[in-house]
């Protein structure tokens, strides 16, 4: 990631300067030749693990009773599973 700083040069003018952000340079950084995991990548884990429990607790949910709540609260588990699964930063991101 990185954040756009806008200087001004005149009343008409502005210039852009792209700077790297804190976070990605700590990201990338490497610690005794092992490189260290993100605060991005850790929180996108975490969210994966909660929404998989999610989804365990909807199939437990349904085994119970199928009813139409039950079925939404599956449906919408799987979804925020999906999501969760596709902001895992990959290393290109990193």
């Amino acid at each position: 990631m990185t954040s756009l700083n806008i200087e001004t040069l005149s009343s008409t003018e502005k210039k852009a300067v792209v700077t790297p952000d804190p976070q990605t340079i700590e990201s990338t950084a490497t610690h005794n030749g092992r490189k260290q995991i993100s605060r991005e990548a850790v929180v996108s884990w975490l969210f994966l693990i909660g929404s998989l429990m999610f989804v365990l607790d909807a199939v437990l949910e349904n085994t119970r009773g199928v009813s139409f709540s039950s079925l939404l609260h599956l449906l919408a588990s799987i979804l925020f599973t999906i999501g969760s699964i596709l902001f895992i930063p990959n290393d290109s991101q990193a």
